[in-house]
């Protein structure tokens, strides 16, 4: 089971608290009584035995030290690609072992890659995938930064990291056979997520952590409408409403998660 989408949480949601906290349901809970505190020490215990001591417990690595190295290191590094061999360097172990340790929490449902869409005709695009958590209150426990309000910067990435993780359990609940990538050209353009189903493009999907986007957010969803017109560019904001902005649709996360839970092409 995933944590608790927009959905289940209804009346409950509260995108401060999700971006912070994340939706684990003893954590929604807590929140929900104002036991903030409680709420952190669930994260912080989670992130450390389960994180820490299960995977030491199931004899999934050797070099426990290394292991905690990585995981500060892939805590910090959650929504970007992954440069594997600075990762290495920093965790102070083989190339292979980091590759094997974002395997683990890939197996144990603690983080998920999203890999780059590879089928452009016109520009060489970048090989790496990023990785995601799968739940934000986790991602800051193991950063430690649950004491304080998440910066501008880091609810941006928040806000991304929390827009994938529910698109990912909406295509597992709704078995919509879709594939999730994200779409970067060499020159830096990106796209955050693409949604594809067998061969065909659904949606493009830019995140921003703004009231209201403008044309100028739009550099890398426009670089991708060149390549690919035919496709929907959606852009997923804490706005009001929805509105037109060239040709991308600005939606609020509700509205956009309906949209696609409907889609049926």
């Amino acid at each position: 089971m995933h944590p608790l989408t927009l959905q289940e949480l209804a009346g409950d949601f509260d995108l401060q608290w999700v971006l912070s906290y994340g939706s684990l349901p003893k954590i929604c809970t807590a929140l929900k009584e104002k036991k903030r505190g409680e709420a952190q020490d669930l994260l912080r215990a989670y992130a450390v035995s389960y994180l820490r001591e299960e995977v030491k417990a199931e004899a999934l690595v050797r070099n426990l030290q290394g292991f905690q190295n990585f995981l500060e290191v892939a805590a910090a590094n959650y929504s970007e690609q992954i440069n594997f061999s600075a990762a290495s360097r920093d965790c102070q172990v083989a190339l292979t072992t980091v590759k094997e340790y974002y395997s683990i929490l890939e197996d144990t449902l603690v983080g998920f890659f999203l890999p780059p869409y590879l089928k452009s005709q016109r520009k060489r695009m970048s090989q790496q995938p990023k990785f995601y958590f799968f739940d934000n209150g986790v991602t800051r426990a193991l950063l430690g930064t649950l004491q304080d309000p998440p910066t501008p910067s880091e609810q941006g990435r928040l806000f991304e990291q929390w827009v994938i993780q529910e698109i990912v359990r909406l295509n597992e609940y709704h078995q919509k056979d879709w594939k999730l990538h994200f779409w970067r050209t060499s020159h830096g353009a990106e796209v955050d997520v693409v949604i594809t189903r067998g061969t065909r493009l659904l949606y493009a999907i830019e995140c921003k952590f703004k009231r209201q986007p403008s044309a100028g957010d739009l550099s890398g969803l426009r670089s991708f409408h060149d390549d690919h017109p035919d496709v929907p560019c959606l852009v997923v904001a804490p706005v009001v409403q929805s509105y037109r902005l060239g040709f991308a649709r600005v939606l609020p996360p509700d509205r956009l998660f309906r949209n696609l839970s409907d889609e049926t092409g």
